[in-house]
């Protein structure tokens, strides 16, 4: 008989619902491994909602949001200061809804010029009803997001590991961007899809409408095998957006090309 003691370190585990396995040797000849499921809870001493704490909006317009925080365990918990080491972050007022159980604060963030995704820290050391003083942190997302998004942002690739199987089978391959507006103020409309000379025998493009003026999924179709290793070129989304009427990704494809048997 044997006792196993095991230590979780907290600050370093992810999620509220903890599991773990742990294998335990021994020198029984008849069941020398085996395995424990250790599940627990993890206690957060301030639980957030929503759970990400994040501004968005659009570029060139200041962010605003409100959070609430809630108790995460037994314990009462007293706010003594709020602070954040970077200087893009507004801390507004903390207003206590429930006497030492929940709160309401209030953040913001000044404008943007450019389109960016910038993490900035927030402490709030309290007071728990145990007698412990502690230093939480959250990270905050400020979310200066374009007029219109695509999802997703990276140029659309036929890696040649996809375009072997287009050989193989000789099904067309299809790949999509997804076009929307930044926040659901922004209203237009995709009216076309033009490709550089480079890539227009090699591609073709359709445009499916998601949600009228809000949301578009532009397809983009391999059909048929190319004789050059590589094609690349531009595709250009136009819109008829006042600000941003035009959007420009790099679409590349790859093609293995059977080797040249060369003479002696």
């Amino acid at each position: 008989m044997g006792i196993v003691s095991v230590t979780l370190d907290a600050k370093k585990a992810r999620g509220k619902n903890i599991t773990k396995t742990v294998k335990v040797f021994s020198n029984d000849p008849a069941n020398p491994e085996f395995q424990l499921s250790i599940k627990g809870t993890i206690l957060e001493i301030l639980e957030t909602r929503p759970l990400s704490l994040r501004l968005q909006g659009l570029a060139g317009a200041d962010l605003a949001g409100s959070f609430t925080f809630t108790a995460g365990s037994p314990l009462d918990v007293e706010i003594v200061e709020m602070r954040s080491l970077g200087t893009l972050l507004d801390i507004g007022e903390m207003k206590e809804v429930t006497a030492g159980r929940e709160w309401n604060l209030s953040l913001s963030a000044r404008a943007s010029r450019r389109p960016a995704l910038v993490k900035e820290k927030l402490y709030i050391d309290v007071i728990t009803s145990d007698g412990e003083e502690r230093t939480l942190e959250f990270l905050v997302q400020l979310d200066h997001r374009a007029r219109i998004v695509l999802q997703p942002k990276k140029n659309v690739k036929f890696l040649d590991k996809e375009t072997t199987k287009l050989l193989e089978t000789g099904e067309p391959i299809e790949k999509s961007i997804l076009v929307t507006g930044g926040d659901s103020t922004v209203e237009f409309e995709v009216t076309g899809v033009k490709l550089d000379a480079k890539i227009s025998n090699a591609f073709q493009t359709r445009i499916e409408v998601i949600s009228p003026r809000k949301s578009y999924r532009i397809w983009i179709t391999l059909s048929e095998y190319q004789s050059k290793p590589t094609v690349l070129g531009k595709m250009t989304i136009e819109t008829t957006d006042a600000v941003r009427n035009s959007i420009s990704v790099w679409v590349m494809g790859q093609f293995r090309q059977a080797r040249k048997k060369t003479s002696r």
